[in-house]
């Protein structure tokens, strides 16, 4: 893979980053903790090789900061209980970048996997919490599901013989 093509690719993220800011209209403070993020990893593909080592900062920084600008927009600071999934994506990827950098296929597989996980983390946990605990799917009917379940088997196990 040519070098100038993840840095480009970067690129137009963080274009589409700062765009989708400007059309939110809402705070854009996170874009100081994406901006350096994207920058490392611009380093790490665009310099000289004994830089590769920074795309794994560089996109673990960005992504923080991409799940902030969200967070911002959105005002829901509470999805960092299933967020943290896609930090550990943010690592696969870096560990994917830096492995197309220095040539690794394992590593490369490696970052793969590591996305795969963090994804699906981000996924089960989000489907857990907005479902079970936050109750903001279905008018928050489902919510009521884990109490009565933990009550059911709570007296389900008080009524079994000892």
């Amino acid at each position: 893979m040519p070098r100038t093509r993840p840095l480009g690719l970067l690129l137009v993220a963080l274009g589409l980053v700062l765009a989708l800011a400007r059309l939110g209209g809402g705070e854009t403070w996170p874009l100081f903790i994406i901006v350096p993020g994207v920058a490392m990893a611009a380093v790490a593909v665009a310099g000289p090789l004994r830089f590769a080592d920074l795309a794994v900062p560089g996109t673990i920084v960005a992504t923080v900061g991409m799940i902030l600008l969200v967070q911002e927009a959105t005002g829901r600071f509470d999805t960092w209980s299933y967020a943290w999934g896609l930090v550990i994506a943010g690592v696969g990827a870096g560990t994917f970048l830096k492995a197309a950098i220095t040539d690794d296929e394992g590593e490369r597989r490696e970052g793969t996997r590591l996305v795969g996980v963090g994804l699906t983390f981000f996924a089960a946990f989000g489907v857990f919490f907005e479902i079970l605990i936050f109750g903001g799917w279905f008018g928050g009917a489902v919510g009521w599901l884990l109490p009565i379940l933990l009550i059911g088997a709570g007296a389900w196990m008080l009524r079994r013989p000892r």
